[in-house]
C-alpha cells in the first residue's frame, strides 16, 4: 500500500475505485433474497419446503435443520431480534464488547437501524469525505461490502461492491458488531467509514438481520459475493452441532 493510498480519505479511494469498476452483465433477471437462499441450499441437498406464504423450513436427511421468514433465518435468535429492536440495549451490548459505534439513546429513534445504503441520500451524510459501506456477515465473516453512489442519470442510488477493496480491519468491525448481539450469526452491519484502507475512524451506524441480500448478489458496480451461500453453509455447520 503507498502512502498515497493511505492519504486518501473513504470518499476519493471510492472514486478511484469506482472509475475502475465495469458495469456487470446480467445474462438473466436477478433472483430474490428466497430464490438465492433456496438455490444454495439446494447445492448441498438440503430442500426449502414452503409451509405459508413468506416461511420455509429446510429439510436435510428427512430432518428439519432450519426456516427461513421475511428474510431472517433461523441463524437469527428471538433473543437478537428483541435486542435489535430496542436501541438501548443495542448501544449495551455494543459498549460491553467495546465496538465504536455512533449510536446515541436520546435520538435513537430517528437512526436506529438506517437503511440499506441503496435507500441512503449520501450527499447528505455529515462527513462529506467519509463513506457509508453495508458489510453482510455470516457467523466470524464478513462476506460481501457494499456502498452506494449517487446515480449520475438520476434514480435509485447505484450499488458498488467494496469487498475487495476495503481493509481487513473493516470486515473485523463488521464481524465484531454483529458478534457484539448475542444469539445473531448472520446479518447486515452499517459502518462510516473515513478510509477504506484502515478502521481508524470507523464506527457501526446499525445492525439489520432483514437486510436482502439481492444488492450484494447483483451490486451495479462490480463482481457481488455468494452471501447465500455463506448463509447455506452456516445454517448446515450450525445444524450438525
Amino acid at each position: 500500500m503507498t502512502a498515497e493510498a493511505t492519504a486518501r480519505s473513504a470518499a476519493q479511494a471510492l472514486a478511484v475505485h469506482l472509475d475502475a469498476l465495469a458495469q456487470p452483465e446480467r445474462s438473466q433477471a436477478p433472483l430474490s433474497d428466497s430464490q438465492l437462499l433456496a438455490r444454495a441450499l439446494a447445492a448441498r441437498g438440503i430442500r426449502a419446503k414452503r409451509i405459508t406464504e413468506g416461511r420455509w423450513v429446510f429439510e436435510f436427511r428427512g430432518n428439519v435443520i432450519g426456516g427461513f421468514a421475511n428474510r431472517v433465518t433461523t441463524l437469527v435468535s428471538a433473543h437478537s431480534r428483541r435486542v435489535l429492536r430496542d436501541p438501548a440495549q443495542l448501544i449495551a451490548h455494543l459498549d460491553l464488547m467495546e465496538v465504536p459505534h455512533a449510536l446515541e439513546y436520546d435520538d435513537a429513534e430517528d437512526q436506529f437501524q438506517p437503511p440499506l445504503p441503496i435507500e441512503i441520500d449520501l450527499t447528505q451524510d455529515r462527513d462529506k469525505e467519509a463513506v457509508l459501506v453495508q458489510a453482510y456477515c455470516v457467523g466470524k465473516r464478513a462476506v460481501s461490502v457494499i456502498t452506494a453512489v449517487p446515480n449520475p442519470e438520476g434514480g435509485k442510488s447505484l450499488t458498488v461492491d467494496l469487498t475487495g477493496r476495503v481493509a481487513e480491519e473493516i470486515f473485523q468491525l463488521a464481524v465484531d458488531g454483529l458478534r457484539a448481539v448475542p444469539g445473531l450469526l448472520a446479518g447486515a452491519v452499517t459502518l462510516r467509514v473515513s478510509s477504506l484502507d484502515s478502521v481508524e475512524g470507523g464506527v457501526v451506524l446499525g445492525i439489520d438481520e432483514t437486510a436482502s441480500i439481492v444488492p450484494h448478489h447483483y451490486p451495479d458496480r462490480g463482481q457481488g459475493q455468494p452471501v447465500a451461500d455463506a448463509l447455506a453453509e452456516h445454517i448446515l455447520f450450525t445444524a450438525a452441532l
